[in-house]
């Protein structure tokens, strides 16, 4: 169970959704919105013998008038599990670049990661139920795109290089003479690129193409 929560988030009305789902556990709860001021709180609690249980944090903090060292939310992950290396990390953000998700989960080892939007605050509550459980959790929007790259992962020379090549403005009778087939086989294998990465057109093909590092 978690007890002691700190909450690195820059907009207030976000910070309600979160609080929301943490009534029910009835925690003691610290919010900012600085990822400095997070990492000083932590530090403080670390030293005094109280630690935090569990951090959420927002990746992306908005610029102001103050200047700040920790301007990211995988720097205060970072800096945070330096001081505290069991502390839980739920990430509560927008992102939505598949290849950023998944880099949190691989190199900096959060618990959780959850979309804000209009379900945040019941996975907000599934991401602690299942990290008590001793697992991670993500929402099956997340997971099913983590699996995906699974299959991106072992996309075929000819996928990258028509990637490649439509990311250049090559038209499509020209990638079908570099690829040595059919224009109509170019229509097919785009399609079946643009099911695989969920994408409604070309530009946005390769738009997610480029975020998730395939091109």
């Amino acid at each position: 169970m978690f007890t002691k929560i700190i909450i690195a988030e820059d907009h207030d009305t976000n910070h309600f959704g979160i609080e929301d789902a943490l009534s029910t556990y009835n925690p003691i709860i610290e919010k900012v919105k600085y990822c400095d001021d997070a990492l000083l709180k932590i530090r403080v609690s670390a030293d005094n013998g109280h630690p935090y249980d569990l951090l959420i944090t927002d990746l992306n903090f908005e610029e102001d008038h103050r200047q700040r060292t920790i301007v990211k939310g995988e720097g205060l992950i970072l800096e945070a599990r330096e001081l505290l290396p069991n502390l839980k990390v739920i990430v509560y953000s927008v992102e939505k670049r598949i290849a950023r998700i998944q880099k949190l989960y691989e190199n900096y080892h959060i618990d959780a990661f959850v979309e804000k939007g209009r379900d945040a605050s019941l996975h907000i509550r599934k991401a602690i139920e299942t990290i008590i459980q001793g697992h991670s959790y993500c929402t099956p929007k997340t997971s099913q795109l983590l699996r995906s790259t699974d299959e991106i992962n072992e996309l075929e020379e000819k996928d990258i290089l028509l990637l490649e090549l439509l990311s250049r403005g090559v038209k499509q009778k020209y990638i079908a003479q570099q690829l040595n087939c059919s224009i109509s086989s170019v229509e097919k294998q785009l399609n079946k690129l643009k099911v695989l990465f969920n994408a409604s057109n070309p530009v946005h093909l390769i738009s997610i193409a480029k975020d998730w590092g395939v091109i």
